[in-house]
């Protein structure tokens, strides 16, 4: 069995090391984030609950007539944050959120009706009938993240309460949705939610109930209106869809519970189909910087390629569940392609979402902004402190608390370091004894010492990921095998070794068909995308860039700028003419600056992808 302190608890070709093993430093980069989240955006995310979500509860509780704040879904927030306080409890021992789990408990306990039904959308409206707004009403969306709550807290030991209260409401799911019954809710995640419960009480109702509303999926019953069938993907069934489409957020919900069900099945359709989604999204739809989602109108997936700079929607949510399915399909399959679409969230999309200061958010993540542009809802180009639909900071602060979870796996006597930190992991018992070390200021540089603090088994190795964006890496400073995208070593009792990544600035094309970007090249550097700002490059919609790069010293703490010769473009005479404008022979120096950065100084033009001479 996997380590308990862990999301997606079950064992494939790979099992989670439990995050209570492992310790990410917090001058690392990752540990950075993590630190800030538990600071800042954590009891910021808790006092904008307070005069929201929370409030919905205490004026179902007190009787008070006042108009819903928020989605149908606006209890979800309130779960996804527990989840993240439990998470934060397993890193940190942490009691500081001890006072709003209380009172969650006691909102929960008194508002639970009979038949285990718990939803303040759903209960202030006396004449509803519950679940009867399958498409829009997201009441088996928002227990579902009860019900992880309640299994995060189970896994640290303190979860009598909360799993007495998602134990109702689950059962209430079987004898409403299990096998020999109907209907299925128009955002998927109660699937995956009910494997995990299962996972946890080894009740085998939770798996076959996941099971029966995953084969109801696709068969067009949802009342979709101006949205289609597509949306909610209601337009054919799980084991015949092969194209990522509709709502990405609600698409990577499913294909997460997919892989959840998928973990415990011998299932070679659901198999084939998730794995030609997952290739759908990630080889013809997905944003350089791990965003998913093209169009704004319903935040779905486009066309194979349609991938516009400034109107990407690449919702924070989707961003977010994309990893939920990496890691699951990690774990069944052990493919590092997965570990590799994990980083590049990791360090993109994942940290633009919040700012620097850590209370201001994005829920769209756009690639351009140009000048004068409108600051809109649903297309900020400032982050805001709440959003009206705000899954995505609450997401947001499960994902950082639980980062450990996803830097390692095992299996038998093998060791995988998925994710490159500063810090350390302590050894599973069927590895050995002790601590593995890893030194590093990874992404800032490509340079990982790692050591072995203790005693292995015989027999034992350790695998080390080689990033699948590194061309040129070298093991104790020579060339070695990678094997499945690893180097793989025998772990002995005096292991040590040095790798390097080599980390030059890099420009990359996209694909010929993604015509929003033809004649432009973005720029990365390790797992990094840079982007160039207004603020530190005048006139930025003039400029045409070089394809050199000079990687400046890194500030203590920040990842370097990257300096890259331009040349302004001359006033074309006509809109539209038979010659390219020309270039004023000029060279003028420009800076780029980490993606995940932009927009921390000050509102201004900002674009990943440069025109290049």
């Amino acid at each position: 069995m996997p380590h308990q302190a862990t999301p997606a608890m079950f064992s494939g070709a790979q099992t989670p090391i439990a995050l209570t093993s492992v310790h990410i430093s917090e001058k690392s980069w990752l540990g950075r984030l993590q630190a800030r989240n538990a600071s800042a955006t954590l009891p910021h995310v808790i006092s904008k609950l307070q005069e929201t979500s929370m409030q919905n509860l205490r004026n179902l509780r007190d009787g008070v007539e006042a108009e819903h704040i928020g989605n149908p879904n606006s209890d979800a927030e309130i779960h996804m944050t527990l989840e993240a306080i439990a998470w934060e409890d397993a890193r940190t021992g942490t009691t500081e959120f001890d006072g709003f789990v209380d009172e969650c408990l006691e909102l929960f306990e008194a508002l639970q009706q009979e038949d285990g039904y718990l939803n303040s959308w759903g209960q202030r409206q006396a004449d509803y009938e519950h679940f009867s707004d399958a498409a829009m009403g997201h009441e088996l969306f928002t227990g579902s993240h009860l019900l992880k709550a309640a299994v995060a807290f189970s896994r640290v030991g303190r979860g009598e309460r909360l799993m007495s209260v998602a134990t109702k409401w689950a059962d209430l799911v079987v004898r409403e949705f299990g096998p020999g019954k109907d209907g299925y809710d128009g955002h998927a995640g109660v699937e995956g939610a009910l494997v995990e419960f299962y996972r946890e009480t080894q009740n085998k109702d939770y798996l076959e109930t996941a099971r029966a509303i995953l084969d109801r999926r696709g068969q067009g019953k949802l009342r979709s209106g101006v949205l289609g069938p597509i949306f909610f993907q209601d337009h054919e069934p799980v084991r015949e869809a092969v194209e990522a489409l509709g709502h990405a957020a609600r698409q990577q919900y499913l294909d997460a519970s997919v892989a959840d069900v998928l973990a415990h099945t011998d299932d070679d359709e659901l198999r084939k189909a998730l794995v030609a989604r997952w290739e759908s999204a990630h080889l013809t739809k997905l944003y350089i910087t791990g965003g998913l989602g093209s169009r704004h109108f319903d935040e779905s997936f486009g066309a194979p390629y349609e991938l516009p700079a400034s109107r990407a929607y690449a919702e924070t949510l989707a961003s977010v569940a994309d990893v939920y399915v990496n890691q699951r399909l990690l774990q069944i399959t052990g493919n590092s392609r997965y570990a590799d679409a994990i980083e590049k969230v990791f360090y993109n999309a994942l940290p633009a979402a919040v700012g620097k200061d850590g209370v201001t958010f994005f829920s769209s993540n756009p690639l351009q902004v140009r000048s004068r542009q409108r600051d809109e809802d649903n297309n900020r180009i400032e982050r805001a402190e709440w959003l009206n639909h705000s899954t995505g900071p609450t997401s947001l602060t499960r994902l950082a608390s639980s980062m450990g979870a996803y830097v390692a796996t095992v299996a038998e006597k093998t060791l995988s370091i998925q994710q490159w930190f500063d810090g350390s992991i302590d050894l599973p018992e069927q590895i050995g004894e002790g601590r593995l070390v890893i030194e590093t200021d990874y992404p800032n540089s490509g340079t990982i010492k790692i050591r072995l603090e203790g005693t292995p088994v015989p027999g034992a190795r350790l695998r080390m990921r080689v990033p699948a964006w590194c061309e040129k890496h070298s093991y104790n400073g020579r060339s070695a095998l990678v094997i499945d995208g690893f180097f793989d070593q025998p772990l002995t009792e005096d292991f040590e070794t040095t790798l390097e990544f080599h980390m030059p600035a890099r420009f990359v094309f996209a694909h010929p068909r993604v015509d929003a970007v033809r004649g432009c090249r973005a720029l990365l550097r390790g797992p990094v995308v840079y982007c160039a700002e207004g603020v530190d490059n005048p006139q930025i919609e003039n400029l045409v860039f070089h394809t050199e790069a000079e990687v400046l010293p890194a500030e203590d703490g920040e990842l370097p700028l990257i300096q890259v010769p331009a040349n302004f473009r001359r006033k074309p005479q006509a809109l539209y003419s038979r010659t390219m404008v020309a270039v004023d022979p000029d060279v003028r120096t420009t800076t780029l600056v980490p993606y995940h950065t932009w927009a921390n100084r000050e509102t201004s033009p900002m674009r990943v992808w440069l025109p290049t001479v």
